[in-house]
């Protein structure tokens, strides 16, 4: 028996390799049907209105739906296309754009004897729209940011508030709302007494990073965001605002630029600060699709591997893979019970193909190198269990290239 054993060890775990084989072909089924739901909200282009008038009700809505195919092609190009390239974006004829559009309904409409008013839900072939895009010679970015949890303080002289209710940019912020699709969403807290308890509203650089991440996980954001917004009054009597962004990590507070919106003769603050939320909008989406554009259809093939405990645990980094925006296939080379060798054929280099991996929780760590790389796909850990970081800058030097000259929470 004990010959027998070592002699024949494959005979011996065959019903064992059997059951994970007919697991591993279940899994690669439910993969293969499941539903890129994050790519398609992205290439869905949601309240398109359109209004038109001819000889009858017929015309009127042939027309009318050929209107609104054109009109939500643009609102398309400028969520995806780079933004210093929008202007170049060529303008098509119906025929062309009809042909990328992969189904529509129509949300609401009204009919008159010559009249037509609908509103439209278009969705595109995301390959289709890729494709003309890259013809035109411009690039594109489909991998959504995420949403930003966005603290917005209003700063007076040496004095902040958050949570005031006579802190207009929060106002601001709480009047603007995000539409589906959007290429970087943003999200405010609420004010209850859990984010009061979080935040230190007087103190907006020195926070707990243990605190602020329970408060990114419980709003379902990605990163977090802190703006400060101090008016400044102009010698023709305008006021301006002008604003310090910060990207709040668990080391610390980042500083990643500051801008200035300047008023307008008659506006009120409040109108001035829904511009303000405005500007930082249309950066977010600017500096996140320059960070992540593309302007080839050609793929990459990245050699990887990855480590699981189970087929279940095999299952869902699978989909998340094969869901990853820019991602043209996966291609599992060999699989045992706990590593999958792949080929990963994506749009883009090692950079964005990591950034994408990030939005699924995922990330690239080299497993070795030779005449081509072989990295390990890991799973990011959350922030709060990396190392703690130090409280104190060394040598009393201003980290994060802070503008302010003051020492904050390193």
């Amino acid at each position: 028996m004990g010959n027998n054993l070592y002699t024949h060890p494959y005979k011996h775990l065959r019903g064992a390799r059997t059951v994970f084989c007919a697991l591993v072909c279940v899994v690669l089924c439910i993969a293969l049907v499941a539903p890129k739901q994050a790519l398609a909200d992205l290439y869905t282009v949601e309240g398109v209105e359109v209004d038109v008038t001819a000889k009858n009700a017929l015309e009127a809505r042939e027309k009318a739906f050929k209107e609104a195919q054109v009109k939500a092609y643009k609102m398309l190009s400028e969520r995806l296309v780079n933004s210093g390239e929008q202007d170049a974006v060529k303008e098509l004829d119906t025929e062309s754009i009809s042909y990328m559009v992969q189904d529509f309904e129509v949300t609401k409409e009204q009919l008159s004897a010559k009249r037509y008013k609908g509103t439209y839900t278009i969705r595109f072939r995301p390959d289709s729209f890729r494709q003309q895009v890259i013809q035109q010679g411009q690039s594109y970015s489909d991998i959504p940011r995420g949403a930003v949890l966005v603290l917005p303080f209003y700063q007076t002289g040496s004095n902040t508030i958050l949570w005031d209710n006579t802190n207009p940019f929060l106002s601001a912020w709480s009047r603007s709302r995000e539409i589906n699709g959007q290429i970087a969403s943003t999200v405010v807290p609420i004010g209850d007494i859990e984010d009061v308890s979080q935040i230190n509203e007087f103190s907006p650089l020195n926070y707990d990073p243990v605190k602020l991440e329970r408060m990114r996980d419980r709003y379902g954001a990605n990163e977090v965001s802190i703006i400060l917004a101090s008016p400044e009054v102009s010698i023709t009597g305008i006021s301006n605002v002008r604003l310090s962004l910060y990207h709040a990590k668990i080391r610390g507070p980042e500083f990643s630029g500051q801008m200035i919106v300047q008023g307008q003769a008659g506006e009120t603050s409040a109108q001035l600060y829904d511009r303000v939320v405005s500007k930082i909008k249309q950066r977010y989406k600017s500096d996140w699709k320059q960070e992540t554009s593309v302007a080839s259809m050609d793929t990459q093939s990245f050699q990887a591997v990855m480590n699981f405990t189970s087929v279940r645990e095999w299952i869902d980094a699978k989909q998340k893979l094969e869901r990853v925006p820019g991602m043209a296939s996966v291609i599992v080379n060999r699989l045992t019970p706990r590593e999958a060798s792949m080929s990963l054929n994506y749009h883009g280099d090692a950079q964005r193909l990591n950034t994408a991996l990030g939005r699924s929780g995922l990330m690239l760590g080299q497993a070795g190198n030779g005449y081509q790389p072989v990295y390990r796909i890991l799973r990011a850990m959350p922030q709060y269990q990396q190392p703690a970081p130090q409280v104190n800058a060394p040598n009393n030097q201003t980290p994060y290239n802070n503008p302010y000259n003051r020492s904050y929470y390193q």
